[in-house]
């Protein structure tokens, strides 16, 4: 398995190659500004703005009022919704982050919920260099910009914090309100 700043890295090479194919609904009040692939079932709802290379999978429900931006790849059955914002992401499938969250730079797994109002933060307040655990060892990235990785399963409680380049094992259970230091 790559790392995940190799994953998004990867990702954001093939996302920026992708033609626009619509097999979903796009609400006439949603913006869409870039590159949209968007699976059938899928829906996006008022108020939505996507900007740059987004592959938003099948039986998705993005928004209203989401932000989906840079390059992002949501996969199916997911739900981002009201009031969400994603950043250069790979989101797995079957993800629901449905209300007032922010979701930079990161790698989210399969099977994840994420409580309202949390945020993944991207950027380190010094813009220095962001290191993850990784094999082993706090690994440097070569990035100022990188969230988290969040194994499957997990269950991120509403209001917490994941400070840059942190690693959420799989079917964890955050306590609303924590902190990842």
């Amino acid at each position: 398995m790559l790392p995940p700043w190799l994953q998004l890295d990867a990702a954001a090479a093939e996302l920026r190659c992708m033609k626009p194919d619509i097999r979903g609904r796009i609400h006439p009040l949603a913006v869409v500004e870039g590159v949209l692939q968007l699976g059938e079932g899928s829906e996006i709802r008022p108020g939505t703005v996507i900007e740059g290379h987004v592959r938003i999978g099948r039986n998705c429900r993005i928004g209203p009022n989401a932000y989906l931006r840079g390059e992002t790849s949501v996969g199916d059955n997911c739900v981002i919704g009201n009031a969400v914002e994603v950043k250069s992401s790979i989101i797995g499938n079957g993800v629901f982050i449905s209300h007032l969250s922010y979701v930079g730079d990161s790698v989210l797994g399969d099977d994840i919920n994420v409580g309202g109002g949390c945020i993944f933060s991207n950027f380190r307040h010094d813009a220095g260099e962001i290191r993850m655990p990784w094999q082993g060892s706090l690994t440097p990235t070569g990035r100022i910009k990188l969230g988290c990785l969040i194994g499957d399963h997990a269950r991120i409680g509403c209001k917490c914090v994941i400070l840059p380049g942190r690693v959420i094992p799989p079917a964890t259970h955050t306590a609303p309100g924590t902190v990842i230091r």
